[in-house]
């Protein structure tokens, strides 16, 4: 998606966003508040993190200490192996042939992501899993040749992609199942968990509580899928408040906010925020991870990113692009996996958003939220 103009002024953006008044305030007063995080808590940004004794970055290759990982971007949410929309399940019940995608070429992805690591990447998660067709043996070579460590998501996407068998389980039951998951495949994180359309639907209520009650066993944090789609109608239509929606049912789980992240708040148009600022103040981590995808132009997300901040949730923002989309290939003239950070980034930048803010947007929250303390699966 390298056709974007990136030639977008501070002034252009704040002039749509209500909170705020004059550029030279918005950007004094952002970068102080990032100065001074407390995560969670209105009127402060970000601090370098403090982690707890014992705490790991789970990766394909090995567990790395948060501050062991080269300094760099951390996308929590991107796609380097999978089949979508549609999967061999999913095909084969249609009577179609096998689908295939760009991203079953893994030398082609192991170059993506090396030229993501020479543009400032250090680690990517992959929020793939069995029902999307992600394979593992190809993460980790793309781990293992690019430099760039990665780390497996796991789990179940959305109602459409579920195997049979989750009708007939049982909350616990499944989260005996992604606990087993999770020491077998060295999985990171559980997600991208996700929502098909409209409201959720019996079986994703239970993923959502069987996801929750894995976390709390295994201390691995979440990232979720939101179906709203901004400007794009879907049928049944999806509730605007989604997102706390998907929180509420975690939390009702035991999982804990601030191992939360929601996704793709990004897609709403909501200049002032409220949604990801209500999300936020419950300690939750608020997803930008569909930046650069024009579901909703970018312009729109960078005010509403300078809203979360301005109302001081900065340590709660998170950014990727959930990488789906052969234009974006390097190889086709596009950003590449990097293009959270060399087109959005710098669009932040252009909009007054301090080097030092930004890179404690993508540097120290995600590590922050991929860090865990491993726990003994019971």
């Amino acid at each position: 998606m390298g056709s974007y103009d990136l030639r977008i002024s501070r002034r252009g953006f704040l002039k749509n966003l209500s909170l705020v008044a004059g550029a030279a305030t918005v950007g004094s007063r952002i970068n102080a508040l990032a100065a001074s995080h407390v995560p969670g808590q209105a009127g402060t940004g970000i601090r370098p993190p403090v982690f707890p004794n014992g705490s790991i970055i789970r990766t394909l290759l090995k567990d790395v200490p948060p501050a062991g990982l080269p300094s760099g971007a951390v996308l929590f949410h991107e796609h380097l192996s999978m089949h979508y929309p549609l999967t061999n399940a999913l095909a084969a019940k249609q009577g179609a042939p096998p689908p295939t995608h760009y991203s079953d070429d893994v030398e082609l992805m192991i170059a993506e992501t090396r030229a993501a690591g020479k543009d400032g990447v250090s680690c990517i998660v992959d929020g793939g899993h069995p029902d999307m067709d992600r394979s593992l043996a190809a993460l980790k070579r793309i781990a293992l040749e690019s430099g760039v460590y990665i780390v497996a998501g796991g789990g179940y996407y959305m109602q459409r992609n579920y195997p049979a068998q989750i009708t007939a389980k049982s909350a616990d039951q499944i989260a005996d199942d992604l606990v087993a998951e999770a020491k077998a495949d060295r999985l990171g994180a559980y997600g991208e968990i996700g929502q098909q359309g409209g409201e959720l639907t019996a079986d994703e209520v239970k993923v959502f509580t069987a996801v929750g009650k894995a976390h709390v066993r295994t201390g691995l944090p979440i990232f979720t899928h939101n179906a709203y789609l901004g400007t794009y109608a879907v049928n049944p239509p999806v509730p605007r408040d989604a997102a706390l929606r998907q929180l509420d049912v975690l939390e009702a789980a035991g999982a804990r906010p601030d191992r939360i992240a929601i996704g793709h708040v990004c897609c709403l148009d909501d200049p002032t925020a409220e949604v990801a600022r209500q999300a936020a103040k419950r300690g939750a981590f608020v997803g930008f991870d569909r930046v650069t995808i024009p579901l909703l132009p970018d312009s729109k997300r960078v005010t509403m990113i300078l809203a979360l901040l301005e109302a001081g949730y900065a340590g709660n923002l998170l950014l990727s692009s959930d990488f789906s989309s052969p234009r974006s290939l390097k190889k086709n003239g596009g950003a590449g996996l990097a293009q959270t950070v060399i087109v959005f980034g710098k669009m932040l930048l252009q909009a007054g958003v301090s080097q030092q803010t930004l890179r404690g947007i993508l540097e120290d929250n995600p590590r922050r939220f991929l860090a865990f303390v491993p726990k003994t699966p019971s």
